[in-house]
């Protein structure tokens, strides 16, 4: 048969055999050449002049009839779909030239010492996929549709609300809890809820990009706000024109400052006077080494203007993308409709397991092993940057899954993380996180490497910032 002749499989290339076989096929059915009812060769047949499988040509046919290319006849093997003179019409799509061409991106791992990262590698799969085997076994429910499970279902939001009312003393009932996609997709809906065009958001500065990006989207005015040793500094002036005040009490991203009791009770009078939300991301919250958690803001709020996010993906892993919002009861509702229709509800199956494996005290056991294992390479990385005597200081530690390291005021830190990028080290500086300037600095994140990673990481930035270093310990050089 001609049509054996025009097929020519190149082993070499990217992607799978059948996928080749099913491209050309359907090229040579949208350029004519394979007219509409004419018979194509069997699978046998086809296999052999190929030099692959049945199984690959089975799943290449498979692939064309789904498309509306090709029909089976009973006994008759496979032919030209009839209808197949309407894709002559329709563009056929040729290759691009080599400038053009685009390399797929494969999923990689974190280097040293990229921030915000766990250690997966900690996380128990097996008792992951154990909880998941528990929730399938329920049935079919969990792959239907339930659309009228918006924020999450039940179980889930209940066993989250007694977490968070247990671990960081969180006043709500189950049904202020509202499952996200992550806390981004959180501050996302926040904004859209909360916040007008030109609307103003008091944040802390440095602080997280994306909050930041989540209130410009919605046309707010982002006002920056310095950060000092006891958190956030609010103006003693026009406060009452702010709409909403965005922190992270517990462990300030990435400064690393803990709020101090009595400027959150100022954040919570000023917001009370102004009428202004606060959206609290209890970012690391967790992760304290050498003393116990503050309870968090909402847990000190009267007039519920606090609005409590987190997520699951620091302490957890990051691909689960499960987070939570604890909303006032006026805000349920709203946030519920607008919530649906951005994705009408998260993935069931994920819900449904991480609620079984909060129930079991897996979810427990999970942290206080992170717990040990984080606050034991904070310490060896403190070392050993004490024992290779490199001018950074840590001022705040013994918390977090990062640590900012503090330069001398006249190194550029963005010249600084350039160069650790270049020996291979991904540490950001601390003027990527902030609106105006800010002392210079670097931010390590050290939770999702251990200790053989972390000391060939130091090693490394000892190397890379040797020729900096006049200019790393605030001395310039004669001349």
């Amino acid at each position: 048969m001609a049509l054996l002749r025009r097929l020519a499989l190149n082993r070499e290339m990217a992607g799978s055999l059948q996928a080749q076989i099913f491209g050309q096929l359907k090229s040579l059915i949208q350029t004519g050449e394979l007219t509409p009812g004419e018979r194509m060769p069997s699978t046998r047949e086809l296999a052999a002049s190929l030099q692959v499988s049945r199984n690959t040509v089975v799943a290449a046919f498979d692939m064309l009839v789904g498309q509306g290319y090709v029909e089976a006849r009973l006994r008759s093997g496979f032919q030209v779909c009839n209808a197949a003179h309407a894709f002559r019409s329709l563009p056929v799509a040729t290759e691009f030239s080599e400038e053009r061409k685009l390399i797929p991106s494969q999923p990689g791992v974190p280097v040293p010492f990229r921030p915000t990262q766990p250690d997966v590698n900690l996380f128990s799969l097996q008792i992951w996929n154990r909880h998941r085997t528990r929730a399938l076994k329920r049935g079919s429910c969990l792959l239907h549709y339930q659309s009228r499970f918006p924020v999450g279902i039940d179980e889930l939001r209940q066993n989250v609300a007694s977490y968070l009312r247990d671990s960081r003393g969180v006043r709500c009932e189950w049904y202020q809890v509202a499952i996200t996609n992550g806390s981004q997709q959180a501050l996302f809906l926040l904004a859209n809820l909360l916040l007008q065009r030109r609307q103003r958001v008091y944040m802390e500065d440095p602080g997280y990009p994306g909050a930041r990006n989540a209130w410009r989207q919605a046309g707010a005015t982002v006002i920056p706000m310095p950060v000092d040793d006891e958190g956030i500094c609010l103006p003693q002036q026009d406060a009452q024109h702010a709409s909403l005040i965005y922190v992270t009490p517990s462990h300030q991203f990435p400064l690393g400052v803990c709020m101090s009791l009595a400027r959150r009770l100022t954040l919570l009078r000023a917001a009370r006077d102004a009428n202004s939300w606060i959206v609290e991301d209890d970012y690391d919250a967790e992760f304290r080494y050498t003393s116990v958690p503050q309870p968090s803001l909402q847990s000190l709020d009267e007039n519920r203007r606090v609005i409590y996010i987190g997520s699951f993906s620091k302490t957890l892993f990051p691909a689960l993308r499960l987070g939570y919002v604890v909303l006032p009861p006026s805000l349920v509702e709203r946030f519920a409709a607008l919530k649906s229709t951005v994705d009408d509800f998260s993935p069931l199956i994920d819900q449904a397991t991480l609620a079984s494996f909060l129930e079991s005290g897996a979810f427990y056991s999970h942290l206080r092993r992170c717990r040990k294992h984080y606050a034991e390479r904070q310490s060896y990385f403190l070392d050993l940057i004490t024992r290779l005597g490199l001018p950074i200081r840590f001022p705040i530690t013994g918390r977090g899954m990062n640590l900012a390291g503090m330069l001398s005021a006249d190194v550029n830190d963005r010249v600084c993380s350039d160069r650790l990028r270049s020996a291979g080290l991904d540490v950001p500086p601390l003027s990527r996180y902030a609106v105006e300037a800010t002392p210079p600095g670097l931010l390590f994140g050290l939770a999702a490497f251990d200790k053989q990673a972390i000391h060939r990481g130091v090693q490394k930035m000892a190397a890379a910032l040797d020729g900096m270093r006049s200019s790393l310990d605030g001395k310039r050089s004669p001349g």
